[in-house]
């Protein structure tokens, strides 16, 4: 699916209905490459859609991922961050700052032990400091 078509005409390739808080919190995350959670998304939201509730923000978020629209980031501290990327990518997260960025990578460099299996999923998650953070330490 290309990154080049807008929020409402991915959500309608994916059989979708739009709605606006659908809409919204699309567009939010593909505008907001922070990999945010939903309690981010939700509080940079609300002053401008009062009606808004966290428990929509978490629907659709999981309707989002469920869809395969959004990729769903389970940091080391077990919260769960949202992603509009959904090409193959890794993910570095900062124990410090705790900040999570995009690294690229290759799916097709598996192990030698893997030959053989069926793999349905792979991630790379890659821990430490930041360049902001490593200073500190």
């Amino acid at each position: 699916m290309s990154i080049e078509l807008s929020a409402t005409d991915r959500l309608r390739e994916a059989g979708i209905r739009v709605t606006v808080p659908r809409l919204l919190i699309f567009q939010y995350l593909i505008d907001n490459r922070t990999h945010p959670t939903c309690d981010r998304i939700y509080s940079d939201l609300k002053d401008s859609n009062p009606s808004l509730s966290l428990a929509t923000v978490y629907n659709v978020t999981e309707k989002l991922a469920e869809e395969r629209l959004v990729t769903v980031i389970v940091s080391p501290d077990g919260e769960r961050h949202y992603d509009s990327v959904t090409d193959f990518h890794g993910h570095f997260y900062c124990d410090q700052c705790g900040s999570i960025y995009d690294f690229k990578c290759r799916p097709d460099k598996m192990p030698e032990c893997l030959k053989g299996a069926v793999v349905k999923s792979v991630s790379y998650i890659a821990r430490g400091f930041c360049p902001e953070c490593a200073g500190n330490h």
